[in-house]
Parts: C-alpha cells; sequence; structure tokens
C-alpha cells in the first residue's frame, strides 16, 4: 500500500497524458480526455454512461433497436469501469454497478438471441453468470475474463458476438473478485477458489439438463489465462483452450513494477493488503509439474511487460503436453485491440476462429510463430527470429 500511496502522482500523470491507467504503451486512449487523474474517473466516467443510458433509453422508445443496443453497450462500458475505478466497498461503486446492470437487463431484451442471467450457487454465495445461445446443441465456450474485465466488458462484449456468430453457446462469467460477483456478491478472489467456481458454473449448467457434460472449449484473457490454465490441467471436460494477451507468470512484476493500478484492483479483489496481499501474490503461482493435455493456443505480445515472452515459451514447452500452438504478435505489449500484425482486428477473433477449427476437426499446426507486422497475420505462420529467440532466461 505504501507504493501505492508513493506512486500516485505517477498514475495521476499517465492518466493525464496518456489516457491510460494501464498497458499505456499501446497509444491507445481509454479514457475521456476529462479525466485528469484517477480520483476523477468515476465522475467523469459515471457521468458518461448515465447519460449514455438515457440516451438508450429515449432510442428504445422510438423503436430504434439497434441504436439502442450500441448505446447501452457504451453506457455498460462507462459505467462498469467508473465503478472499477473506486476500490473499496461505497455505495456509490454498488450503484454504478447496479445501473451498469440495468442497461444489460436492456441489452437482454433488445438482443436478437437469447441471453440468461444464472444464478450459481458458490460456498453459501452466489455467481452471476450469462449463459448465450442461438441454438442449445451448439458446442459450448466459456469465456474467462482478467481483472480488469467483466463478464458484460472484455472482449466478449454484452453479446458475446465473436463467439455466437461462429456457432458457439457461451457461458461468460464473473468469477470470484471479478464484478457483479465482488461488487454486488462479496465473492472475493482466493488462491485455490477460482477454478471450483469454474466447475460450479458448468456443473450448475449439467443440473439444469442445459449441458450434457460432453466437453467444454475455454477462452482465458489475461489474468484469466492463469484460471483457464489451472482448470483444463485439473478438469477433462476441456476440448481445447485459447489464451489471449497471456498473464500467467510471476505475479511479482505485475504487482510491483507495473502501475500500482494492478495492486489495487488485486487489493478489492481480495479484500486484502499488506503483509496478506503479498503472500497471496508470492503464493499465487502455477504449479511447475502442471500438464495440460488439450489443444492449447498461447497469443502473447511480443514486449507484453505482464508475462514475458521468455516464460510463455517456457510454458510452452514445459507444461503443455497436447498438441500446441504459441503465437507472438510483433512490436506487440498487454490485450489485443487493434493489433497492427492482425490488420487492426482483434485477437478475440483469431482465437475464435482458432477454437472453432478444433470444432471442426482441424489438426493443430504445432509450432511457436511470429505474426509479423507485415505478414498475412495467423495466415501466414512465420518462425520467431533472434530478436524473439535470444531472451533472458531461456
Amino acid at each position: 500500500m505504501e507504493r501505492d500511496f508513493a506512486q500516485q502522482w505517477m498514475q495521476d500523470w499517465l492518466i493525464r497524458s496518456s489516457g491510460t491507467s494501464v498497458n499505456a504503451e499501446s497509444g491507445r486512449r481509454r479514457y475521456p480526455e476529462a479525466a485528469k487523474s484517477e480520483v476523477m474517473l468515476p465522475k467523469v466516467l459515471g457521468s458518461l454512461g448515465m447519460r449514455q443510458k438515457k440516451l438508450a433509453e429515449a432510442a428504445a422508445v422510438a423503436g430504434h433497436r439497434q441504436t439502442a443496443l450500441k448505446i447501452y453497450e457504451l453506457s455498460l462500458r462507462s459505467l462498469i469501469e467508473a465503478q472499477h475505478n473506486i476500490f473499496s466497498d461505497v455505495p456509490l461503486k454498488k450503484n454504478l454497478m447496479s445501473m451498469a446492470q440495468e442497461c444489460m437487463d436492456a441489452i437482454i431484451g433488445l438482443a436478437g438471441h437469447t441471453i440468461e442471467r444464472l444464478t450459481i450457487p458458490f460456498h453459501g454465495q452466489t455467481l452471476p453468470a450469462f449463459y448465450h445461445y442461438r441454438n442449445e446443441s451448439d458446442p459450448l465456450l466459456v469465456y474467462i475474463p482478467g481483472m480488469d474485465g467483466t463478464k458484460e466488458t472484455s472482449s466478449i462484449g454484452p453479446l458475446a458476438s465473436p463467439f455466437l456468430s461462429r456457432g458457439f453457446r457461451v457461458i461468460a462469467m464473473d468469477g470470484p473478485g471479478q464484478g457483479e460477483a465482488r461488487t454486488l456478491n462479496g465473492v472475493l478472489l482466493r488462491t485455490d477458489n477460482y477454478v471450483s467456481a469454474l466447475r460450479a458454473v458448468l456443473d450448475h449448467l449439467q443440473s439444469l439438463g442445459r449441458w450434457s457434460g460432453d466437453g467444454v472449449w475455454v477462452i482465458g484473457s489475461s489474468l484469466g489465462t492463469r484460471w483457464a490454465l489451472e482448470f483444463a490441467a485439473s478438469d477433462n471436460r476441456v476440448k481445447g483452450l485459447a489464451l489471449l494477451h497471456a498473464a500467467f507468470g510471476d505475479l511479482g512484476p505485475l504487482m510491483f513494477s507495473a502501475p500500482p493500478r494492478f495492486h489495487k484492483v488485486l487489493g478489492y479483489m481480495t479484500d486484502l493488503n499488506g503483509e496478506a496481499l503479498d503472500k497471496f501474490i508470492q503464493e499465487s503461482r502455477l504449479e511447475a509439474s502442471m500438464k495440460v493435455d488439450c489443444p492449447t493456443l498461447v497469443c502473447i505480445g511480443e514486449f507484453d511487460p505482464l508475462t514475458t515472452l521468455a516464460e510463455a515459451r517456457v510454458l510452452y514447452r514445459d507444461n503443455l503436453a497436447g498438441s500446441k500452438e504459441l503465437l507472438v504478435f510483433e512490436d506487440a505489449f498487454h490485450g489485443s485491440d487493434g493489433l497492427d500484425c492482425l490488420g487492426g482486428m482483434n485477437g478475440t477473433d483469431l482465437a475464435a476462429d482458432w477454437i472453432l477449427d478444433r470444432c471442426l476437426g482441424k489438426p493443430v499446426v504445432s509450432g511457436e510463430f511470429l505474426v509479423g507486422k507485415d505478414s498475412l497475420g495467423p495466415y501466414s505462420r512465420q518462425p520467431l527470429t533472434m530478436w524473439q529467440t535470444s531472451r533472458e532466461n531461456l
């Protein structure tokens, strides 16, 4: 916590100068220019989200369904981001999250497919999830967001479009410490409870007779890649796994070298601070002996500071026992929005295509490949060069 306080001026400078509080390397503004410091973010984003919500309501009254959907999504994202920048259980945080859920309820009513809210019993509390589908015979995919993501936002969006459009039905969840599960339901993250939460969600769907248990596809995003790996290593129902902008490595650099925002968010997710939080960070390591047998895709930015390319290559070599592919996005950092090496496409679409190919029985092209800025993206796999293979720790 001392570091959070001492470096607050730097966090504020980052927001003021780059328009984001994390991952400034991307060069993309995340917040409106009106936000000049971290403490301003809830007001600036919350006010924007409330105005967008009123506009969406007016569009819905006018019968402009598509416009209403689009603006409700904008409002939802603004409100979720506003509450995410409050790191304690104050009424304002809960109110902003409740307004975001009102937006999601409106989206459910306007969507062109079925979206069901699921409430899953979990150790005396409840986990929230959305179940998206057009046809319940479609293959089931579970999307696991990271520490800055939720079941409505991240790259999945409130309509799960990247996956639904490819013929999947989708479970999007808030696990322990995330989104609605933490803010409204009080479910805290612990070193060992995210995987049990994933099992609880799938077991619940199976108990409802909505899934036969015949296998599930998994996509993990950012810190969600860590939980996705642990789940796939311990549950043989996972048929295939895609890991986007990996964050499964040592949490130390993420918590003590990256902007203090990460440390604050993890403190809220766990309701820990000081030595207790430091202990949590030290204990949050993947088992060195962990083995994942299912087909696995690992996507990482060449210069990702959260999990390094060297760490990703060690995991690829030592822990992935099935068919496997490592894609390195050239000159990219953490995150997969608007990648030059994908022609401006989002990495989520690449991962969704990869999972779809596995569903269709296409073999994995195993290997470590560079997705170059001047290439045809995933359609022209290039070998890694000395710039990637000469990194430290290998």
